[in-house]
């Protein structure tokens, strides 16, 4: 039986998936001047601009090219590449790749400190729903079949070992470890948002290059890390505590970027046709 803590902390993980990158841009969207108009109009043209940038630079490109093609490349290029810095460097080349083609296409008018955080927000938010909130539920769904005693026939549709594999996933997973993804989903949201104003910055001072260029190496040494940690046999708690450390000082940061941008000047945005 898989208990009702792991239940509800996976669950939880998935509202976190949700409710932080949904929440925080309610929370921006709804923000009015003291004349009553909106604060900061078409935040949400940023915040889908960043979901589609992670779609095309992870979904429809890194992925398929991480699965199909780099394999078959001839060593010592093919182990490089699926190597823990290898893979990690490659997320974020392709990742603050595919953030600055998005924000010189359909943010040429939006350049403002929030529309840093609300691309980070889209893309940190698409890229929790789809790599943890989905399985989430998924798990959600075969625990609730596991606990209503139905697993016996749908383990007979898998291969034995494969049932097993999963049904133990389940089971005898410490409840607390459904609940590290959600943690580590608020330390990458956190890392896109403080990459997302790293390139935006560069937009706005004339140095595309030298923004995307931080932002590949912030991206992938974050990365880095986590895997090397994995990697060397810390103790995943131990990793989650340091990425959740690494991103309080991220925050920080972000903060204190709110210098790179000019004062938000509401009334001088370009509107963005078709979306608030």
């Amino acid at each position: 039986m898989v208990s009702p803590a792991s239940l509800a902390f996976m669950a939880l993980t998935t509202f976190i998936c949700l409710a932080v990158p949904l929440g925080g841009m309610l929370w921006i969207w709804s923000r009015r001047t003291p004349e009553g108009s909106q604060r900061w109009p078409h935040v949400w043209r940023s915040f889908w601009a960043g979901a589609l940038a992670f779609v095309i630079a992870q979904v429809l490109t890194r992925l398929p090219l991480m699965t199909l093609v780099v394999p078959q490349l001839p060593e010592p290029w093919s182990g490089i590449l699926l190597s823990g810095p290898g893979a990690s460097y490659l997320a974020g080349l392709f990742e603050e790749t595919g953030r600055l083609l998005l924000m010189l296409w359909l943010m040429k008018a939006l350049h403002r400190w929030i529309d840093g955080v609300s691309f980070g927000l889209g893309h940190g938010g698409i890229e929790a729903v789809l790599l943890v909130g989905t399985a989430n539920v998924n798990n959600m769904v075969i625990a609730g079949i596991i606990n209503a005693g139905g697993w016996d026939a749908v383990a007979q549709s898998l291969p034995p070992e494969a049932a097993e594999q999963l049904r133990s996933a389940l089971v005898d997973t410490s409840p607390w470890m459904f609940l590290l993804g959600g943690v580590e989903r608020l330390a990458a949201i956190t890392l896109h948002i403080a990459c997302s104003l790293l390139v935006l910055a560069g937009i706005v001072h004339g140095r595309k290059l030298a923004g995307w260029a931080a932002a590949v190496v912030l991206h992938g040494s974050f990365n880095l890390v986590a895997v090397g940690m994995l990697q060397a046999g810390v103790h995943v708690l131990a990793v989650e505590a340091l990425l959740i450390a690494l991103a309080a000082a991220l925050w920080l940061g972000i903060l204190n970027s709110k210098r790179w941008f000019e004062p938000d000047r509401d009334s001088e945005v370009a509107p963005a046709p078709g979306i608030a």
